[in-house]
């Protein structure tokens, strides 16, 4: 009899937290599909194309923004030392970004990065 009465209590006590439990999280999975409509739904931009445009200088362009942005990557070698870098443009909407290699550098690629936040605000 005492082992029924421990099955009961247990399950009594079980059976409210458990509900707790499960409804908390139907809650938050609830609040963070709401907030994600509210906020919009924002992507990548598209039709995308980058170039080198002399031997400092690259450009980037999208043709559709889609709520991101995108900006111009100049891959750059130094003269001297063949050492390789990155340079970055500002970040767009529309129209070209430009990047540019410095000092004795000289573009050896163009590359275009996207996001999909606005950095232009």
């Amino acid at each position: 009899m005492k082992l029924l009465k421990s099955n009961a209590i247990r399950k009594a006590a079980v059976a409210p937290a458990l509900g707790l439990l499960l409804g908390g999280l139907f809650t938050i999975g609830a609040a963070g599909v709401a907030s994600a409509s509210e906020a919009g739904a924002a992507a990548r931009p598209s039709s995308c194309n980058s170039l080198v445009s002399n031997d400092w200088q690259t450009e980037a362009t999208c043709g559709h923004h889609n709520g991101g942005s995108y900006r111009a990557i100049a891959v750059c070698t130094d003269a001297e030392s063949g050492r390789v870098q990155h340079f970055y443009g500002n970040w767009k909407q529309s129209g070209p970004s430009f990047a540019y290699c410095n000092g004795s550098y000289r573009t050896t690629s163009a590359g275009i990065e996207t996001s999909v936040t606005n950095h232009t605000r």
